[in-house]
């Protein structure tokens, strides 16, 4: 039976009427009228008025249009049903399928066929004829499964790896699965239960105690059993490591805002094997300073050497950085092509003799009144031209200590030297790229707002950094153990030391793929280096040997 509206709309439809024809609008008028009274005086009979039918039409018209576009094959189904059982098939089986321990990682039909022979023994559904209908409750499982399965989205997984983005990608294409959903809900389930929330009301203040230990656990959110009863599905076989790291990544940035500890879990996976498909983050790559040993386990096969004139004394061996320097601030090879163009011709004889570096670091020149960025460039054009036939060769520019009062000031000794150094090479298009010399970068302790203004500038150059030079860490942690978030406060119960603002930038600031070769340049001795190391490690860093081609 239709509403006044429905049998108005048929009637109109019916006669062609147009109640936009104002030539006929008086006619028009009556003939509504008419058919309103026809409606309540012949077609609704009350006498033939059935009250609860009308109510299930009513009903079921509302259901079709609700679930019309997000059930398109089980519409049919679900109408039948509730016409039968006055029970929405679709809700209770929703509620029933997506409280399943792995519902978000379902894909094939034996996962829906056996949600549906689980659902179908239940207890809440005795007596309401499922199991006359497991056929189309599978296919209705599946348009449940796949209209609540959203598209991965990855912005606030900005440090993740691009190789697991891609298998979180891959797994929603060919399988509409998002493994990013899964590991988001499972892990609220560990947040449920382990984090522990209380409010001051003196300080008016929200805490937030983590009371699972999560580092360097051997089985991370029961990573075993969930990878044992679900690496049948092909998107998850051979991926245990992998999955996990999604686990953790949730859990420490999304949970406990633990984000110390990220890159120093990428290492130690990567190292432990745990992993396939990732590759190190704040990766560095040893060089030897004064024959300084490095800790056994850290392997160095390549050493730093400095020249004044182009020549070397001893054989660098097969692999070496030349820094190419100069006497106190007798820098005439920037500010003389004659002495440049020497230095360049013993260059060659040096890389003839021996071999060509895999770097040439620049220390830079000093600034004067008539001597700027526009004039080294001018010299340096020079090295770069002649250097060209050294095919793997490249040229870094790595930045003075920062120079106070009447002492004159190196072309590049500041963040701001720095930028602008690398805004003309853009411009130029010249190949030169930059070393950071961090213990000369930050000298003068900063802290807060102005080192991560700081470091914040650098990262946006980072790609354009190949190396560091670093010689000691004296501030490893923060004298702070407490992390605030807005108006939460976020602790743990397990002793975790939050590193310094400075180790966590610098940690931060190379947090990628590249790997970048590392000179402890004025570090005393192995000791001091081994300790250095260690904090590094602690840092999140990772030494490797394998030099990959620079970009």
């Amino acid at each position: 039976m239709l509403t006044v509206e429905q049998y108005i709309s048929q009637m109109k439809k019916k006669d062609k009427l147009d109640e936009f024809n104002f030539q006929n609008h008086a006619e028009n008028m009556t003939t509504v009228i008419k058919y309103v009274m026809d409606y309540f005086n012949n077609y609704l009979n009350p006498e033939a008025y059935d009250y609860e039918n009308i109510k299930v039409e009513q009903t079921l018209l509302k259901i079709e249009q609700e679930i019309g576009a997000s059930y398109p094959k089980s519409k049919d189904f679900i109408s039948r049903y509730y016409k039968e059982y006055k029970s929405r098939i679709d809700r209770t089986l929703k509620n029933y399928i997506s409280d399943l321990k792995y519902y978000d990682l379902f894909y094939c039909k034996e996962d829906y066929e056996g949600a549906v022979d689980a659902f179908c023994n239940s207890s809440k559904v005795k007596g309401i004829g499922v199991e006359n209908f497991k056929e189309d409750l599978a296919v209705l499982a599946q348009e449940i499964k796949d209209n609540e399965t959203e598209k991965p989205s990855f912005s606030s997984y900005r440090l993740l790896d691009d190789s697991l983005i891609d298998w979180v990608k891959s797994a929603y294409r060919e399988y509409k699965v998002n493994i990013i959903q899964f590991t988001e809900g499972y892990m609220w389930k560990y947040n449920e239960r382990y984090v522990e929330r209380k409010y001051d009301s003196k300080s008016e203040t929200h805490y937030r105690i983590n009371r699972y230990n999560h580092r360097y656990n051997n089985n991370p959110f029961s990573i075993d059993e969930v990878y044992q009863e679900n690496c049948n599905r092909p998107f998850i076989e051979g991926k245990k490591g992998e999955l996990e790291m999604l686990m953790m990544y949730d859990w420490i940035f999304d949970n406990v805002e633990d984000s110390d500890y990220w890159s120093e879990y990428v290492n130690l996976c990567i190292s432990t094997q745990r992993v396939k498909i990732v590759k190190n983050i704040n990766a560095l790559i040893p060089v030897k300073v004064k024959d300084i040993a490095y800790p056994p386990d850290v392997p160095c096969s390549k050493s730093f050497i400095e020249t004044y004139d182009g020549f070397i004394s001893n054989n660098p061996g097969t692999s070496y950085i030349l820094r190419l320097s100069y006497n106190k601030d007798n820098d005439v090879i920037w500010k003389d092509e004659k002495e440049l163009k020497s230095v360049i011709s013993n260059l060659h004889e040096t890389f003839s003799k021996y071999c060509a570096p895999s770097v040439i670091e620049i220390f830079p020149p000093i600034r004067s009144n008539n001597y700027g960025e526009e004039e080294f460039f001018q010299k340096y054009s020079i090295l770069e031209k002649a250097m060209r036939k050294y095919s793997d060769l490249k040229i870094v520019i790595v930045n003075g200590s920062e120079r106070y009062h009447s002492k004159p000031k190196y072309l590049m000794q500041t963040v701001e030297d720095i930028l602008n150094i690398r805004r003309t090479v853009k411009e130029r298009k010249y190949h030169l790229k930059l070393a950071v010399d961090i213990s000369s970068l930050f000298k003068k302790k900063c802290y807060g707002h102005e080192l991560e203004e700081k470091l914040d500038k650098l990262s946006e150059i980072r790609n354009s950094i190949l190396g560091i030079h670093l010689s000691n860490i004296h501030d490893v942690y923060s004298i702070f153990s407490e992390i605030r978030k807005e108006d939460d406060v976020y602790l743990n119960s397990h002793g975790y030391h939050k590193y310094s603002d400075f180790l966590g930038g610098i940690s931060a600031l190379f947090n990628d793929n590249l790997p970048r070769y590392f000179v402890p340049e004025s570090v005393a001795g192995s000791e001091d280096l081994e300790e250095l190391v260690d904090v590094l490690l602690r840092g999140g860093f990772s030494f490797r040997i394998e030099e990959q081609k620079y970009v």
